[in-house]
């Protein structure tokens, strides 16, 4: 038994107060003996002794009431060990949600991110003395706020002070697995797991459906047993507008060249949103505004386009207004504007009729403005050569090579080096197979084992039977960058394409991965990684003799984004996932020298270019602020800028909470503590570190003895 207000139980002497008066006012009695009184000398003495047995029973209620009165005060709790004899040090270990939705508003002002670590330090501040603290950030990806579990708490609040939140849905399993991890490394007997979160529902879901939460069984195991506790602070705030996304239609364009941007933006609350302004920014600047309309729960999808007069890196920018939570109303992305891409066509095939050769619809898809004599511009320059005419010198200058039905290069091993260093160094090569191929030299030569340029073997040739139905492609989500537009590309179907034949790719392993397939199980399109370029392969022709996508309108498009998206998938992405780590390319002469990346918030950072097996390279980590980063080189101030967009994960934009029933119940199947605030904490870490207190049952005995002096002074005054 210990006292939280031990000084109070000198309220218990009381007691002696009632004591005294007894004692005062005890009469002293003198027997005068008598004939009559004889007859009731059994019937008196039976009735004194009752009426001692009250009035000692009214003293000692007397006696109890200011003891008890004393004890209540005092707080009196039942102790237990809870960790091992002489262990006086404690380890804590905190998962702290640090995903998107902590930024939303919190009841009490700021964020619901403040608010939680404004409660950590408190709880800090009222750890014992020697206890260590190791922090793990469950933000995406989940990390450690320290290197080392400390002591010295000043430092975790200082840490916690300038640690900006992640971008996108929490890491519930990887956060757990970091946190279970650090607590068995910990030296403490005294130990414990604290889960501190807005549990919001798209992350807690799986578990509150029945998921198990990973390293929990472990946890269980460890002895002495560690304690576990969620700490839940939700948002009040429930209506929340955002960008869902921004679809550019083109990797790169020409200068002058129209860019269209398919922008959805998703409404996850349960009101509509009228006449909200949808704001369109270029390199900073408002270029146009537009009134949408969002129902409740859904989303509207709009079309936007621009242009821009002068190459090189643009910023781009879809801004929302009118929402409470704002943190989510904005999408960056980077426009690469050039003079154009340079890609080299070589044919396998000589045929003098038109559009008979292997080439010809490319050489229209790639360059359509050109073909049609217009006046605009294209931002592809294809240039064809036969085969026989390829040399090594025929790579200099191009970003993307073609090979359409090119039976095999012989001989050339020369040329074959070279066209291996050109994709290495971060070059883009397609291959459309076709009837003149020589299936046995691609698989020897081309593949090699897996080692060569060629990303698969073949296992024969698929058909369609006449009379039959043609084979097309299999419909599906697309979620590969040059695909994704022909999601909701409005008439332009992929699947609009019939196929007659084709070749079947095999061993696809590695990776190697499949971009479209087939309606009949067969791979269209793989691809692979070589180096810093990439290779893509098609299991049919170029041209109308084997299939009929060449004749579709979706052909241009498609091929257009095919041929772009190698010559610039070397470079960074038009707009990245906040909290993804830069990497910026560079030539192999720029190793060593030192750049200046500044931040969205115009804040400088200095990085110097290391040296890779491909070249050089820049590599900046902290990239969890939203917005466009800009890298100037030091030693050429006059250099082109490059510039990088990187925006919030949607996913994290539906900040419904999990309802707090739902969170107790994964709490309590856990076998963990629950709180909501710091004083519900500071009571339940009460009642652990010191054991269960007492005093509630302590009042109602008081008020029950209180009760019971009443009812004996009564008695005794009618006796």
């Amino acid at each position: 038994m210990s006292f939280l207000h031990g000084i109070l139980l000198a309220g218990a002497a009381a007691f002696l107060i009632p004591l005294i008066i007894h004692l005062l006012n005890k009469r002293r009695v003198q027997t005068v003996r008598w004939g009559a009184m004889k007859l009731l000398q059994e019937a008196l003495r039976q009735r004194k002794r009752n009426l001692k047995i009250e009035q000692l029973l009214l003293l000692l209620a007397r006696l109890s009431i200011p003891i008890i009165l004393a004890l209540c005060l005092a707080r009196p709790v039942l102790s237990f060990l809870r960790q091992l004899p002489g262990a006086s040090q404690n380890s804590l270990v905190v998962l702290l949600d640090n995903s998107f939705s902590m930024r939303a508003p919190a009841p009490g002002g700021g964020t619901v991110r403040d608010a939680m670590r404004d409660d950590l330090r408190r709880i800090m501040d009222n750890l014992p003395r020697g206890t260590d603290v190791s922090v793990v950030l469950g933000g995406n990806p989940p990390h450690f706020l320290a290197d080392q579990p400390t002591t010295v708490l000043d430092v975790i609040n200082d840490k916690l002070r300038t640690e900006p939140s992640l971008a996108g849905p929490m890491a519930l399993h990887d956060a757990m697995q970091l946190a279970t991890a650090q607590l068995k490394r910990a030296g403490s007997a005294g130990r414990e797991l604290m889960i501190m979160s807005d549990f919001r529902q798209k992350d807690w879901q799986p578990v509150a459906d029945g998921g198990v939460l990973p390293g929990l069984d472990s946890f269980k195991k460890e002895h002495p047993n560690a304690l576990l506790t969620f700490y839940r602070k939700p948002s009040e705030l429930r209506e929340n507008l955002a960008v869902a996304s921004v679809e550019p239609s083109a990797f790169v364009i020409a200068r002058g060249q129209t860019i269209a941007l398919r922008v959805r933006v998703h409404n996850y609350g349960t009101r509509p949103f009228q006449d909200v302004a949808l704001h369109l920014e270029a390199d900073g600047a408002r270029l146009r505004t537009t009134r949408i309309s969002v129902p409740a729960g859904g989303e509207t999808v709009l079309s936007l386009s621009h242009a821009f007069d002068t190459p090189g890196d643009h910023a781009l920018a879809v801004r929302l207004e009118g929402d409470a939570f704002p943190e989510d109303n904005v999408w960056p992305l980077v426009v690469p504007v050039r003079e154009q891409v340079n890609c080299l066509l070589v044919t396998g095939s000589e045929r003098g009729g038109p559009l008979q050769g292997a080439t010809d619809f490319l050489q229209i898809a790639l360059t359509p403005h050109e073909s049609a004599s217009a006046s605009l511009k294209d931002v592809i320059h294809a240039s064809v050569t036969e085969d026989r005419r390829l040399t090594e010198r025929s790579f200099g200058g191009q970003e993307v090579v073609i090979l359409a039905d090119v039976p095999r290069l012989n001989g050339r091993s020369k040329m074959m080096t070279e066209m291996e260093d050109f994709v290495w160094r971060g070059g883009g090569l397609i291959i459309f197979v076709g009837p003149s191929v020589d299936t046995r030299w691609y698989e020897q030569d081309f593949f090699r084992g897996g080692k060569g340029l060629f990303p698969c073997k073949f296992s024969g040739a698929g058909h369609v039977d006449e009379g039959q139905p043609p084979a097309r492609i299999l419909s599906q989500r697309f979620t590969h960058p040059a695909l994704s537009y022909f999601n909701d590309a409005r008439g332009l179907r992929l699947q609009d394409g019939a196929f007659q034949h084709w070749l079947r790719f095999d061993k696809i392993e590695g990776e190697t991965h499949t971009l479209l397939s087939l309606d009949r199980g067969d791979p269209l399109i793989v691809e692979k990684p070589f180096g810093r370029g990439r290779v893509i392969a098609i299991a049919s022709t170029a041209n109308a003799d084997w299939n009929n996508l060449p004749l579709q309108p979706v052909f241009v498009p498609l091929m257009q984004r095919l041929v772009t998206y190698l010559a610039t998938q070397s470079a960074a992405p038009q707009s990245s996932l906040a909290g993804t780590a830069l990497r910026v390319n560079l030539p192999p002469n720029q190793a060593g020298d030192e750049f200046t990346l500044i931040d969205p918030l115009n804040q400088p950072h200095e990085v110097t270019a290391r040296r890779d097996q491909e070249g050089a390279f820049v590599e900046y980590a902290d990239t969890s602020q939203p917005g466009v980063y800009e890298l100037r080189s030091k030693r050429n101030p006059k250099a082109e800028i490059r510039r990088f967009a990187f925006h919030l994960d949607p996913a994290g934009s539906d900040l419904t909470p999990l309802p707090a029933g739902k969170a107790r119940e994964i709490a309590q199947h856990a076998g963990a503590g629950y709180a909501e605030g710091y004083d519900e904490y500071a009571q339940l870490d009460r009642t652990r570190r010191h054991g269960s207190e007492v005093w509630q049952p302590l009042l109602l005995a008081l008020l029950g003895l209180m009760f019971g002096e009443v009812f004996l002074q009564q008695r005794i005054s009618r006796a």
